[in-house]
């Protein structure tokens, strides 16, 4: 019983027929209605010998303790000592999010959730403690009365254009720039649209980083939303495992914390921050060329300085040098484009900044350790099983 209209619940449905795959024993009946308030007649009629499931309420959590079967509960809104919880690391998306922000040198951070949201309120936590030793305030959102969320997320979610209005009257209110976390991708997406309502530039006032790399959502957002991806496969093959535990009798901890895969970057967060002006404009140039037909002499000499007077100021703000930063936007850019379209290895290569195919294909295996059509492929599979 696990909501699979949004890529996170997905992602478990995945890891679940991994697990499955290797037991043949298994048969897997999906329930995969967003809202599970209720058990279906369908259900309570069948054998069935374990849940895993969104446990959202007391209620359903009544109905399915009282199957007398073992439950592995891959939500996490609903706590009980006598089921399996396994969720997202909380504080692990918070530290992510931070280090990346700081990385790219940002000075003021912020968080917009769904206070009163279980998964929202424990990121917001995290984020807030997380930001107190580097002494650097986190600017929380909090929405007027009238907006708070409830029980039903996904209605607040279809609704919330009515509470655009305190969103962006906030976000005006930031100091700029600022790295902001999202809850999640749709939060960030509604960000995005409040700050492109509000005349607020995202990346260059607002960055804005999501969680849960719904692929789907983040780029219909204008710009492309970066985001932090869940481990959801794990959490789902996790859930098998338990399951499998409980059936041979076996006892099982009471929480699981599945950390966080990795940052995927997208136009919502690219952007330098740095207090030295040389940085800025440099590294804006190289953001805006996309490091095609440009060299490091031509930057120095664009901005006005010599190449070690810049190389020495990207390394005391940004902690790499020019050419570093040339090479990180060559490999963002290069993935991209490798994700998005069909264009040959030579056109890439070229929009890259590259003199060859040959020799970005070196570049590429040599910086991810793929070459660039295992890349593509590999992501193509991923976005199909996910679509699937």
């Amino acid at each position: 019983m696990v909501d699979a209209s949004r890529a996170y619940g997905r992602g478990i449905c995945r890891g679940v027929a991994d697990y499955a795959e290797r037991h043949e024993d298994w048969l897997i009946l999906p329930h995969e209605r967003p809202e599970l308030n209720e058990l279906p007649d369908w259900l309570r009629k069948s054998r069935v010998d374990g849940f895993i499931a969104y446990i959202p309420n007391r209620k359903l959590h009544h109905r399915i303790s009282a199957l007398g079967v073992p439950v592995v509960d891959v939500h996490g809104r609903c706590r009980a000592s006598d089921i399996p919880v396994i969720e997202s690391d909380a504080r692990v998306i918070a530290s992510m999010a931070l280090r990346f922000f700081i990385k790219s040198g940002f000075q003021h951070l912020a968080y917009c959730g769904y206070p009163s949201v279980f998964f929202s309120d424990q990121r917001e936590e995290a984020f807030r403690l997380q930001t107190d030793p580097l002494k650097r305030g986190a600017h929380i959102y909090a929405p007027p009365s009238h907006a708070q969320v409830g029980e039903d997320l996904y209605q607040f979610e279809k609704g919330t254009v009515t509470h655009e209005a305190a969103l962006a009257t906030w976000l005006r209110s930031l100091p700029k720039p600022v790295g902001l976390l999202a809850c999640n991708d749709i939060r960030g997406q509604q960000i995005i649209n409040a700050c492109r309502e509000s005349e607020i530039r995202v990346p260059e006032e607002v960055a804005v980083l999501g969680v849960d790399n719904d692929e789907i959502i983040c780029r219909l957002c204008r710009p492309t939303l970066s985001t932090i991806e869940p481990d959801v496969e794990s959490i789902g093959r996790l859930a098998g495992e338990l399951m499998a535990a409980q059936f041979s009798g076996h006892s099982v901890e009471a929480s699981y914390q599945v950390p966080p895969r990795r940052v995927v970057e997208r136009r919502s967060t690219d952007v330098v921050v740095a207090s030295h002006p040389l940085v800025v404009n440099a590294a804006r140039l190289i953001r805006d060329r996309d490091c095609a037909e440009v060299s490091v002499d031509q930057v120095c000499e664009a901005v006005g300085t010599s190449r070690s007077t810049l190389d020495k100021l990207f390394l005391t703000h940004l902690g790499r040098s020019v050419a570093g930063e040339m090479t990180r936007i060559r490999v963002q850019r290069s993935q991209g484009l490798l994700q998005s379209s069909d264009l040959p290895l030579t056109e890439i290569a070229r929009r890259c900044g590259f003199s060859s195919a040959t020799y970005f294909c070196r570049f590429f295996k040599r910086m991810t350790g793929q070459t660039p059509d295992s890349y593509r492929q590999t992501w193509r599979d991923n976005s199909h099983s996910s679509e699937g």
